[in-house]
């Protein structure tokens, strides 16, 4: 799939089959991550998999909505260095959260196109800290749970046109 469609065609998987993602798979992913934009070449972030069944069900129990995440056959958490450990410029304009950010879809993207499913989740901040022992220095941006889907169904949430969320030279224009 050319990186076009793997962007058009990227959507939310919440129910995923039981087959065990290979773990040179994974890796492809991870290394989508890794090669992410950052500013100054900060690379804040660091990924944290998860594939134990039991601690994956912990986790669920702190996610909004997240019910469906027992079913994954891996969560990636993605933290970043706070701030304060990387610029003081970065920390105020939130330039390290968007670093973060841009790793976790770069994942996104690479699972949707070595054919998983995944899906953004967020969880209760603190105790994914407790359950997965991230450090202070770390701040948790989210996590992406992925696996094969269980069915070949596209199915695409409607988006906005171009014509509700694109301007030409000002804002409204």
């Amino acid at each position: 799939m050319d990186a076009l469609q793997t962007i058009l065609n990227r959507h939310s998987v919440r129910d995923w089959s039981d087959k065990d993602v290979p773990a040179d798979i994974l890796s492809q992913i991870l290394e989508a991550g890794r090669r992410s934009p950052s500013p100054l070449n900060s690379q804040p972030w660091h990924f944290i998999v998860v594939q134990n069944q039991d601690t994956i069900e912990k986790l669920m129990g702190y996610a909004k909505h997240g019910s469906f995440l027992s079913r994954a056959a891996a969560v990636i958490v993605v933290t970043i260095e706070k701030p304060v450990e990387i610029d003081k410029w970065l920390d105020e304009h939130e330039q390290y959260l968007f670093s973060g950010a841009a790793a976790l879809y770069n994942m996104w993207l690479a699972s949707s196109a070595l054919g998983l499913g995944s899906c953004w989740v967020t969880m209760d901040e603190q105790k994914t800290e407790e359950i997965l022992s991230i450090p202070s220095s770390q701040k948790i941006i989210g996590s992406l749970a992925t696996g094969y889907p269980k069915t070949d169904v596209l199915h695409i949430a409607p988006k906005k046109t171009l014509e509700e969320v694109v301007s030409y030279e000002k804002y409204g224009h």
